[in-house]
């Protein structure tokens, strides 16, 4: 009986189970191990380098027709045909038009086929100036349809030649898109990328090829059956791991008896030994044991969902009347590098309204769907926002809100955002309560001097997109104080004064030094419209009496004074000693040419000589330029420059930072510099070559005269030896100092600055400079200065 019970012995007791469950355990586990660490990496890199040879065999195919196009166009060039000969010849790529433009001619409106739009004027003017550019994508066709512009150089004026996109389709259309998704993008440098054309469906990862002679990028996503002939199939690996499997379990059969009983089987027959003292084989089954049931287990709590985010509900605009076409804007409101004016009558709601209008027509023309839009404090800002931003959704564009905040936010919410790199700051700056005005960035760069009087006749007469575009509000605050944050270091707990001048930086700026760890006293941090205790511009020594007195009377170990709008900053040492915009540069120059030796640093015309001196003793490459922060922030884009700095009081850094002007961090670098060298702002000043100067001075005229006296002074005057420096108005270097006479372009005013070794030679170059413009408009009196 017992050997009968032996045979009939059911599988799941026999010695074979656990060793056969081990050698799947490990041939299985083997094979997936094998397949996600090793096989499936490999196929991933293998069809990632086919995708991308894929990409770049597309991409080539379309380099060559722009080769072939541009070497076309560069005959075209040297030919001297007109439009009409080029039309009725055989000069033009397929399908081409050909518009010629004088030199004087380019302008926003111009030209019937296509007529220029501010990109193509754009297109033009950088042919003009920097020489052929690669061709471009615009949306200047039928129904807002994709062209290729190319300009072309021509004695007297340029070309602008135009082909449709149905030219570069039938090249993309012989692509095999059964091998994935081809996807055609425009990237132009400092935008965001836009796709022109698609075809083919792809489910994993997208390469990148650009096409030479042009700023396309051929993208190309591999279908799944791509990836899988480019690599191993991982089906392989799991019939090995059956086959090694099966070998192991006959091997087991060979050699391991098939009855031999499991180990919990030897346990148990153990335990029925030693109970009953028989054989485990010969006793009587026992009678089946039961367990009470577990206790049920109180059942967990189920955790609440998380509240999902709300979209922000947009409300619908009332209904408006438009202002009509044709309104007439005042010229003189922009300025260089921004709008500015008498708010309620020359800055008023239909200006902000078509003001949108214009502004959402040209960004959608350049790639960009979204509009940021922030504000400073000013009495008008709210109201001219809300028209602004009516003006934008009309367009068909959509804008986000950032509210009232300082300037440097919304240029750091344009450098940070995902989705768009264009925005306007309702704000007239540092100028007095009663004018408003706008700064506008469009990707990523200031729309200035002749791009701005573009705007204008935009403004006044079209054409307009049109559409309904979507608004919501977005706080950026807390993502800017926590990247000073985790950028500024500081030691101890200095102890600030923060005169905000009741701007937009108010409630920001104490906030902001606390979190970094510093004491703060706050001054005139209330935002009040109306400016109650000084205007709000730091670069004048009048409205900085308050803070010094603060900062004395406190024991303070530095004072910071902001500008209307943030973007502007002086300091105030703990003796009540101003540090000008120019000196703060020298020290900032001190600490990042350490880092970056051969750095470029750029300086405005009314800062010191002593800025270029140092930057050259420090290893760095000094550029003086054009007052003004578009023309600064320009410049520094052009030259790669990691600061820059102009004397009133607009520091720009791209060491750490970002590279636009921000008189909060300008103040945080400072305070570290302070922190790591264990030094005081009066120590660090008096480590700077001490010259004597003037403030800048502020001399008033009349608005539509200033240029014509600055063009009068360069033409008739006397200035014996001196070196005459003409990038903005006229810097007249004498061996022992310099004058400065310029344009105001943010007021009614010439701009007056004197720097000298002593302070008679000062007074003599004061003097000299005063006699010339006295002989061109003997009614010119200079206002009460002091030196510095």
């Amino acid at each position: 009986m017992s050997s009968r019970k032996q045979n009939r012995q059911p599988l799941i007791h026999s010695g074979l189970l656990l060793p056969a469950l081990l050698a799947a355990a490990v041939w299985l586990g083997g094979a997936y191990i094998v397949e996600r660490n090793i096989i499936s990496p490999r196929n991933a890199a293998q069809a990632e380098e086919a995708a991308q040879r894929q990409g770049e065999k597309y991409a080539a195919e379309l380099s060559r027709y722009f080769d072939g196009r541009a070497r076309q166009l560069e005959s075209i060039g040297k030919g001297g045909h007109t439009p009409v000969e080029l039309q009725k010849g055989d000069f033009l790529p397929p399908q081409a038009s050909a518009q010629f433009f004088a030199d004087g001619g380019i302008r926003v409106g111009a030209g019937d086929n296509p007529p220029l739009n501010f990109a193509l004027v754009d297109l033009l003017k950088r042919s003009q100036t920097e020489g052929p550019q690669p061709a471009e994508f615009l949306r200047t066709g039928a129904g807002d349809s994709w062209q290729l512009h190319s300009a072309v150089a021509e004695e007297g004026g340029l070309l602008l030649i135009t082909q449709p996109f149905s030219v570069i389709e039938k090249i993309l259309q012989k692509f095999d898109s059964g091998n994935g998704a081809i996807v055609l993008v425009q990237k132009f440098p400092d935008g965001t990328p836009q796709t022109l054309w698609r075809a083919g469906q792809g489910n994993s990862g997208s390469t990148s090829a650009p096409v030479g002679g042009s700023y396309l990028i051929v993208q190309f996503q591999p279908s799944a059956s791509f990836a899988q002939r480019h690599g191993l199939g991982a089906h392989w690996c799991y019939i090995a791991a059956a086959f090694g499997l099966l070998v192991s379990l006959l091997l087991l059969l060979r050699f391991l008896p098939r009855n031999a009983p499991a180990p919990w089987e030897r346990i148990n027959n153990k335990m029925k030994q030693h109970r009953g003292g028989g054989k485990p084989d010969d006793a009587e089954p026992e009678a089946e044991q039961f367990q009470s049931p577990p206790e049920p287990r109180e059942p967990v709590p189920t955790r609440a969902a998380a509240p999902s985010v709300r979209e922000e509900v947009v409300e619908e605009a009332p209904a408006k009347s438009q202002p009509p076409l044709g309104t007439d804007f005042p010229r003189h409101v922009f300025r260089a590098y921004d709008i500015r004016g008498v708010a309620g009558s020359e800055i008023n709601e239909p200006f902000a309204y078509q003001l949108g209008r214009a502004l959402g027509t040209l960004a959608q023309h350049v790639g960009e769907k979204i509009l940021l839009v922030g504000r400073d404090g000013r009495n008008s800002s709210e109201l001219l926002s809300s028209c602004l931003i009516e003006g934008i959704l009309d367009s068909g564009c959509n804008s986000v809100d950032l509210g009232l905040v300082p300037s440097p936010l919304l240029y750091y919410a344009c450098v940070r955002g995902k989705n768009t790199s264009s925005g306007v700051m309702v704000t007239a700056s540092h100028n007095p309560a009663e004018y408003n005005g706008f700064k506008i960035l469009l990707r990523g760069r200031p729309l200035a001097e002749d791009k701005l009087s573009g705007l204008r006749q935009l403004m006044q007469k079209g054409p307009f997109k049109s559409g309904q575009g979507s608004n919501r509000q977005q706080d950026v605050r807390e993502s800017y104080i926590e990247q000073i944050y985790n950028d500024v270091a500081l030691a101890g707990q200095p102890h600030l004064v923060v005169d905000a001048g009741n701007g937009s930086t108010s409630l920001l700026a104490p906030r902001l030094f606390e979190q970094l760890g510093c004491a703060v006293t706050p001054l005139f941090c209330e935002i009040d419209g109306d400016f109650p205790n000084h205007p709000p511009d730091p670069s004048r020594p009048e409205n900085l009496q308050a803070l010094i007195e603060k900062v004395t009377e406190t024991g303070a170990d530095l004072g910071v004074a902001l500008d209307g709008d943030g973007d502007r900053v002086t300091l105030v040492s703990a003796s009540g000693r101003i540090a000008w915009a120019d000196q703060l540069v020298m020290l900032l120059a001190r600490d990042v040419l350490a880092r970056n030796p051969g750095a470029d640093v750029v300086f405005d015309v009314k800062s010191s000589r002593a800025v270029g001196q140092l930057v050259n003793q420090y290893g760095g490459r000094p550029i003086m330029w054009k007052t003004g922060h578009a023309p600064m922030k320009t410049k520094m884009q052009e030259t790669g420059a990691l600061l820059g700095g102009e004397l009133s009081g607009h520091i720009f850094i791209k060491d750490r930072w970002f590279g636009f002007d921000d008189g909060i961090y300008a103040a945080a670098r400072i305070l570290e510099i302070m922190a790591l060298r264990e030094q005081s702002l009066d120590d660090l000043l008096d480590s700077l070559p001490q010259l004597v100067s003037t403030p800048e001075i502020l001399l008033p005229v009349e608005e539509g005269e200033k240029f014509a006296l600055i063009e009068q002074l360069k033409n008739t005057g006397e200035f014996d030896a001196a070196d005459i420096n003409t990038i903005d108005g006229l810097r007249i270097e004498y061996a022992d100092g310099w004058g400065l006479v310029r344009a105001s372009n943010t007021g009614a005013a010439l701009t007056l600055r004197f720097e000298a070794e002593t302070e008679e030679a000062l007074e003599r170059i004061r003097k000299q400079v005063m006699t010339q413009l006295k002989k061109i408009d003997p009614k010119l009196t200079v206002p009460d200065w002091q030196l510095v």
